[in-house]
């Protein structure tokens, strides 16, 4: 009779790291609720019915917690924008489509530390602040580059790419504070949602999309344009 696998237990540092997130969690649900200053260590090792020196031992004050927050969010969302503004170049409709999910659901799956952040922008240290708009910009010039990229080829209607980079990036932050898990849409339903206003928002009509980035191509739909203006302009002078 074959033995039963037994359940593998967390190692010691899967264990720590669990700890260190609850731990950041609790701390960012108290920021959320009566902000950055109105919160000190002790309110988070009561929440956690911890001890202080245990809090310490992870995070020597509330700044390192602000830090830790804004890798989770920030500086997360910047390495994932990056990684997809990379990876796929190929069609830039899904590449703005995966892009926008995937950044709102990392926003949503981390709501409560990406109101605090958003938040506590003015409470942030120097260097932490530094981080935090460097990963913004980054985030923001990925979103920027697929939609340039996606005009230039003509996929997408000769949009400012800035201005709908701003659009989308609004769209995506503001689910984190109308999103409610007990909804009646799934936060994939959401995340998924929003990217297809996103794309929507730029794409071109299919009739009217290059075959190919050759000039011909882009010559070609110039002429129909052309052709049916001429017969606009005869039908009404005749």
């Amino acid at each position: 009779m074959a033995r039963k696998a037994k359940a593998s237990k967390p190692s010691a540092n899967g264990k720590k790291e669990l700890l260190r997130q609850t731990m950041l969690d609790a701390a960012a649900k108290l920021f959320a609720e009566r902000g950055f200053a109105g919160t000190n260590l002790q309110d988070i090792a009561d929440a956690l019915g911890t001890s202080r020196p245990l809090l310490y031992y992870y995070f020597p004050n509330k700044e390192e917690i602000l830090a830790s927050l804004v890798e989770e969010v920030t500086v997360s969302s910047q390495h994932q924008s990056t990684r997809i503004a990379v990876s796929t170049d190929t069609n830039p409709g899904e590449t703005l489509r995966f892009m926008t999910a995937s950044h709102a659901k990392l926003l949503l799956d981390h709501a409560v530390a990406f109101r605090v952040v958003d938040r506590s922008e003015a409470d942030l240290p120097a260097a932490i602040r530094k981080v935090h708009d460097t990963a913004k910009r980054a985030v923001f010039d990925n979103f920027s580059s697929v939609i340039a990229r996606g005009a230039q080829i003509g996929h997408f209607r000769p949009v400012d790419p800035q201005l709908s980079a701003f659009g989308i990036l609004g769209m995506c932050s503001w689910t984190a504070w109308w999103f409610k898990p007990s909804g009646r849409l799934s936060l994939q339903q959401v995340a998924d949602g929003i990217a297809d206003l996103a794309v929507h928002s730029v794409q071109r009509q299919e009739a009217r999309r290059p075959k190919t980035s050759a000039i011909s191509d882009a010559l070609q739909i110039l002429r129909e344009d052309i052709d049916h203006l001429e017969l606009v302009t005869k039908s009404r002078s005749g």
